[in-house]
């Protein structure tokens, strides 16, 4: 972080911590502040992220899809850290658990539109691919590609260019694992993405 942003955050956090230190708010800005942690900065991060997943916890049972969404994001952001750092074994546990949370928050999405969900579901099964992979795990590297083509086979055909960059960046991978592995990928799960992205070009 630069000297400038440095500042900004501690006048951030004085403020906030001056009107309630145990805040979602302050929760969000010590999440923000590891997030901006280049990788060299690993331990100052991580003791960021410790702050932020305590005042999270602290509000499940009071406000708990807001504090289950921050330390998803939290999880999800630590793992990104722990996989610039190579520490293969943290990041998969952070993902692990990222993906856990985001799994639950996409089921109990009932009676709404998930697209936000399911994509941030997305992004933790490609950080949990990429953390297994660097563990060299593949075959479970496979399979949560494999799920997360899955999850993210609702876009297909869809205008959204965030959830079409993710999806077809982890069929590439996944068709790699597979390759590595031996295994041919399922078609079951390929073919009708394929179908739904040539049906999208044709009404285009």
């Amino acid at each position: 972080m630069t000297d400038n942003t440095d500042e900004e955050y501690a006048l951030r956090l004085s403020y906030l911590e001056k009107t309630d230190p145990n805040s979602l708010a302050v929760a969000r800005l010590y999440l923000e502040m590891a997030s901006n942690h280049r990788p060299d900065q690993r331990e100052e991060a991580l003791a960021l992220f410790d702050a932020a997943d305590a005042i999270f916890a602290l509000h499940l049972p009071t406000a708990r899809d807001a504090a289950v969404a921050g330390l998803a994001l939290s999880l999800n952001n630590r793992a990104a850290l722990e996989i610039e750092a190579g520490e293969w074994d943290w990041a998969v546990d952070a993902a692990c658990q990222a993906v856990e949370l985001r799994q639950d928050r996409l089921r109990n999405c009932v009676g709404r539109k998930d697209d936000k969900e399911r994509l941030d579901l997305g992004y933790s099964l490609a950080a949990l691919v990429l953390a297994l992979q660097g563990a060299g795990k593949l075959d479970l590297a496979r399979d949560a590609a494999c799920d997360a083509v899955k999850v993210l086979g609702a876009f297909a055909g869809m205008r959204n260019q965030d959830a079409f960059v993710l999806l077809t960046k982890l069929i590439c991978i996944y068709a790699d694992l597979c390759n590595r592995t031996g295994q041919l990928p399922d078609a079951n799960v390929l073919l009708p993405l394929a179908k739904a992205f040539y049906s999208a070009r044709g009404k285009s």
